[in-house]
């Protein structure tokens, strides 16, 4: 009898998401909406989709000024690299065509945005600032996920905080190793 394969944690991510973001972005029928057209009621997980969207382009944004600021942190931050690249990915899918992505500051508080900060000179501090980064975009996102109206969406956000989370002591590990 052949053995099942494993389900890896990018593979379960990947249904979740895909179940969350179709779940999410598509509105409810006409005849569900009280006769209202399909385009009159925007799905408010659609706010949600876009704000959490640039936040994790700001984020990857700032991981690959670091990388240019810092080329020897290229392998540190390989990781942090590829996770915000398949959650932009992942993110961008759920947003329509025409809705504005708001950035990070029209959501969150100005003073907070990941990259709204300089690079740091030293590779310690950069890793550090970096931390701090993932730290709120993880909290922020999992209070994205606590609004959520679809459960799967929720799920998929909550993933997306703990991978920020995971991130932010990678991170923070890494910055004491280069001290």
């Amino acid at each position: 009898m052949p053995r099942p394969l494993p389900v890896t944690r990018r593979t379960a991510l990947g249904a979740v998401a895909a179940a969350g973001l179709s779940a999410a972005c598509t509105g409810p029928a006409p005849e569900e909406s009280g006769g209202e057209p399909a385009g009159a009621r925007q799905d408010p997980d659609v706010a949600l989709v876009s704000a959490a969207l640039a936040s994790e382009r700001h984020l990857l944004d700032r991981v690959v000024a670091t990388v240019r600021r810092h080329p020897d942190l290229s392998t540190t931050l390989a990781g942090a690299r590829t996770t915000h690249r398949a959650h932009v990915r992942l993110l961008r899918a759920g947003v329509p065509a025409s809705t504005p992505t708001p950035s990070p500051s029209a959501s969150r508080s100005p003073s907070t945005t990941a990259s709204a900060a300089p690079v740091p000179g030293t590779a310690p501090s950069a890793l550090l600032a970096l931390a701090a980064a993932e730290e709120h975009l993880g909290r922020s996102v999992g209070q994205d996920a606590l609004a959520a109206r679809s459960g799967a969406f929720a799920r998929v956000l909550a993933s997306m905080a703990a991978a920020a989370a995971q991130q932010a002591v990678h991170l923070r590990a890494a910055a004491r190793e280069h001290r």
